[in-house]
């Protein structure tokens, strides 16, 4: 008896120890649950700095007391009058007018090209509030089209809104992140449906379309020099177009009066200039000394700025796409863009509405505040418009995109090896979401 018990516990203990027949190759296959990274302990709420020489050319300024730009003894010793000439040959357009901000360079645009109380202006139904804003400021009223998975306008809707409102003749395009739509066919539908372009560029400083500066498309087109774009001058924005007429109309509708349009670097013949003098309303949205001598450095060094922003960003995408593939997709741009990297947008995909409150919790506790576009306060979504009276359009494409969607500035002043450890954060924090992550 003895020696049978003995028997069948030797049995016992070989049984086991022995393998289980495919166990190993399953617990080999089970993917590996993520760990959490160190929190992430910078600030990102902090714009880029002003070089050196923009903050002395501003001390300059204010030592002087020519704040105003008209203060100037001519348009060689005005900084605004040089920041709009070096913007115009950055951009490659003729003209070049600085102004407060960029919604007073989308309102110049829009009444320059003829836009008047009661008229209909197609836009996007993903963008800044600033848009239907500035419409709506008018007196004119948006027509809101639906965006695509890819974060540009939808062409498709579009064409259905320009034979739904035939009345529409100007297209107010954003560009928003600096996101591109296909540029040749929105101006072939544009001439075919008789409606001007405008086009809104303030995300689209340095981004090239077929290798030149976007906004060259367009009849007039408004950029941004707000501290959260690649040029920082607090506030600001500028009018660029290669039309001398609305170049004239749009320095007097900015703020220049009397004969004061000698004191501009670029601007048209005189003769138009007097035109436009006589005829325009004076807005007072002009750009002052010193908001134009913060930012010329930044326009003069953008391009190898963008160089560095672009890497930063492609070891952020890798990482995403590697640490969380299939739960967070990253927007494509079209082949014949050149983007800037100054924001991170994505989605997260497969989630569901308490998933995506997890992941967004835990992100914003470690240290990365990414931005939900359909928060109730968000400005970029277009049910919260509705709020101040803007008119509703159903965009069920535009909510579906935009339910999971975020947005993340990248910082300039980070380090390099910043930007995989924040895409760490976001990674590990999706995997959270959905159970494939350990506890932080």
């Amino acid at each position: 008896m003895a020696r049978l018990v003995a028997t069948l516990a030797c049995c016992s203990s070989a049984m086991a120890l022995a393998p289980v027949p495919g166990l190993a190759a399953k617990v080999a296959a089970a993917p590996a649950r993520a760990v959490a990274p160190a929190p992430f302990q910078k600030d990102f709420s902090r714009p880029m700095s002003i070089p050196e020489e923009g903050i002395a050319a501003a001390v300059d300024v204010m030592r002087s007391g020519r704040l105003f730009r008209y203060c100037a003894t001519s348009a060689e010793t005005s900084q605004v009058a040089m920041a709009e000439k070096e913007f115009a040959e950055m951009v490659n357009q003729k003209y070049a007018l600085g102004v407060n901000s960029c919604s007073s360079a989308i309102m110049l645009a829009l009444m320059a090209v003829g836009v008047e109380p009661g008229d209909q202006v197609i836009t996007n139904g993903f963008t800044f509030t600033a848009l239907p804003s500035t419409i709506m400021r008018l007196g004119a009223e948006p027509v809101l089209v639906e965006a695509t998975s890819s974060w540009t306008m939808d062409l498709d809707d579009l064409e259905t809104k320009m034979a739904a409102f035939p009345d529409a003749k100007v297209l107010l395009l954003s560009h928003m992140r600096g996101k591109v739509v296909d540029m040749d066919r929105v101006v072939e539908m544009c001439e075919k449906h008789g409606v001007t372009l405008v086009e809104d560029c303030a995300h689209a400083c340095g981004v090239t379309w077929r290798g030149k500066q976007l906004g060259y498309h367009a009849k007039v087109t408004a950029y941004s020099t707000q501290s959260d774009k690649v040029i920082n001058s607090g506030e600001g924005g500028f009018i660029t177009t290669d039309d001398d007429e609305i170049a004239a109309k749009v320095i007097y509708l900015s703020g220049c009066y009397e004969r004061r349009y000698g004191k501009h670097a670029v601007r048209p013949d005189d003769e138009l200039c007097e035109a436009a003098m006589a005829e325009m309303p004076n807005l007072s949205t002009r750009m002052n000394e010193v908001t134009a001598a913060v930012m010329r450095p930044l326009i003069k060094n953008l391009p190898e700025r963008v160089v560095k922003y672009n890497e930063r960003y492609a070891s952020v995408v890798e990482i995403l796409q590697t640490q969380a593939d299939g739960l967070i997709v990253v927007p494509d741009q079209d082949e014949r863009v050149g983007g800037v990297g100054d924001h991170l947008n994505f989605r997260l995909e497969g989630v569901d509405d308490e998933q995506n409150a997890l992941f967004r919790q835990t992100c914003i506790s470690m240290g990365v505040p990414v931005s939900w576009f359909q928060s109730t306060v968000n400005a970029r979504w277009h049910v919260n418009w509705r709020k101040y009276g803007a008119p509703e359009f159903d965009l069920p494409n535009t909510d579906a995109m935009l339910r999971y969607a975020y947005d993340l500035k990248m910082p300039p002043y980070f380090d390099d090896a910043d930007f995989p450890h924040l895409a760490e954060v976001i990674a590990y924090s999706a995997n959270y979401a959905v159970g494939n992550a350990e506890d932080p």
